[in-house]
């Protein structure tokens, strides 16, 4: 427990007593440990299904199929260690193009380390069932040893995501590049054992998946018909599966994820929306016993 309370400060300090800069990606700083209770509930398999405000994070193009503006809250504490909190907001300016931004944090509980996420997000069509959406990201992060101030960090990063349609929408493909551009540059707090500055980028990542939903009632334009929504979804190289189930108002969901690490196993959840609230729960599982739980709110106005 104690390594693990103290991986991402180490993981952060340990480049700042190094006397030499160094320039390779970042595998702990902005990890994308997958926010919003909905997506989180299909196992994250979300690339092609994405268009409320969950997709600020998981596929900026499916801003674009925002049907109305709407406001996202969540919050997730990680195995008691971590907090990360994300605010956002989606307004369709005009028919198939919207703009959105969101706030998201992060802190460990002994406040050694905090990270600061503030995304503006753009997607619009390209052309008919073709939709493209763009992030642009602007980070900070802090690092204390002991309440001591060891150093900061600044920077920006850039997202890339499409969504294409198929057979009048029933199959979708979405295609996510997160961190496609990117730069950090941290600076030792004068007064610690290593001065001086150095810049690094994020990893790189790439996502590309499918959906197919199928409209269960008698008439397959009715906004409360019975459906059942499916998704599959290669994420750097690791699978995830998904399933949603739809009835009226409430959404069951199911997933698994293939992925090492503490980010592996099933994942289940439900939503329920209300007049102009929409309430969404997950449950994630993960190796050695691990899970937790996310809760998202969705305001439509």
């Amino acid at each position: 427990m104690l390594l693990l309370r103290h991986t991402r400060c180490l993981l952060f300090v340990l480049p700042l007593l190094l006397t030499v800069p160094i320039n390779a990606p970042v595998h702990a700083a902005f990890e994308n440990i997958g926010l919003m209770a909905g997506p989180s509930g299909m196992g994250g398999a979300y690339a092609a299904v994405a268009r409320d405000t969950s997709a600020l994070i998981w596929n900026p193009a499916g801003l674009a199929r925002l049907p109305a503006p709407e406001i996202g809250v969540n919050y997730l504490e990680l195995y008691g260690l971590l907090g990360y909190s994300v605010v956002g907001v989606a307004h369709p300016i005009r028919r198939e193009q919207t703009l959105g931004a969101a706030l998201l944090s992060s802190s460990d509980t002994e406040g050694l380390s905090q990270e600061r996420i503030v995304l503006l997000s753009a997607a619009t069509r390209v052309r008919k069932h073709f939709h493209v959406g763009i992030n642009a990201k602007y980070f900070t992060t802090s690092v204390n040893l002991e309440h001591v101030p060891l150093g900061r960090g600044a920077g920006w990063g850039a997202d890339l995501g499409i969504q294409y349609a198929l057979m009048a929408g029933k199959v979708r493909i979405g295609v996510v590049f997160p961190n496609l551009l990117s730069n950090l540059s941290y600076r030792r707090t004068e007064g610690t054992a290593a001065n001086g500055a150095y810049s690094e980028s994020l990893l790189r990542e790439w996502r590309i998946g499918s959906a197919i939903k199928l409209n269960l009632g008698s008439d397959a334009s009715a906004r409360k018909s019975d459906s059942v929504l499916a998704a599959f979804e290669i994420a750097n190289g690791t699978p995830l599966i998904g399933c949603e189930y739809r009835h009226g108002a409430l959404a069951l969901r199911l997933g698994w994820r293939f992925t090492e690490g503490l980010a592996h196993g099933l994942t289940a959840g439900f939503g329920y929306q209300y007049s102009n609230v929409a309430l969404d729960y997950a449950f994630v599982s993960g190796r050695y016993g691990s899970q937790t739980s996310l809760f998202s709110v969705r305001l439509f106005y």
